[in-house]
């Protein structure tokens, strides 16, 4: 017998901000129509509980500063758990307005890999930066050496 889906749907979100779609996958998994995922999903917007927007820009925040992530890597991220485009875009314009890529780049690096350029090269690729960022990166890298 399934429970009620808004209690479900409380009870997945209450420890941390999801997306829509992400809400809707998890409630369509346990078994619950479309007819009631959307009418939960439609409730919890109203209540300000679900909000890709407000998701979208704290997920871009969380992944710049404090894992260290490129945008490439989050935008791939967040296209996945069924964030608009547009939606995407904007946040992370907005918060690249707050923060020095250049800088969340050599953090990501990590101390260890400061000698060996091909191995900066992967790892910043892997995390998501741009290949000129990641050139200016190692260059200002190997001035200091």
């Amino acid at each position: 017998m399934l429970s009620d889906p808004m209690k479900d749907a409380v009870r997945y979100i209450r420890y941390r901000m999801r997306s829509r779609k992400e809400i809707e996958d998890q409630l369509l998994k346990k078994g619950y129509s479309q007819e009631e995922v959307d009418e939960v999903i439609e409730k919890l917007e109203e209540q300000k509980l679900v909000d890709d927007r407000v998701f979208a820009r704290l997920y871009v925040s969380d992944g710049l500063n404090v894992h260290h992530k490129g945008p490439f890597r989050i935008r791939q991220e967040l296209f996945k758990l069924g964030i608009l485009e547009e939606i995407i875009s904007d946040s992370i314009e907005k918060e690249l307005e707050n923060c020095d890529l250049k800088e969340i780049a050599k953090i990501a690096i990590g101390s260890a890999e400061r000698t060996d350029a091909d191995k900066i090269r992967r790892k910043l690729y892997r995390k998501g930066f741009s290949s000129s960022l990641i050139d200016e990166v190692i260059d200002e890298i190997d001035e200091k050496s």
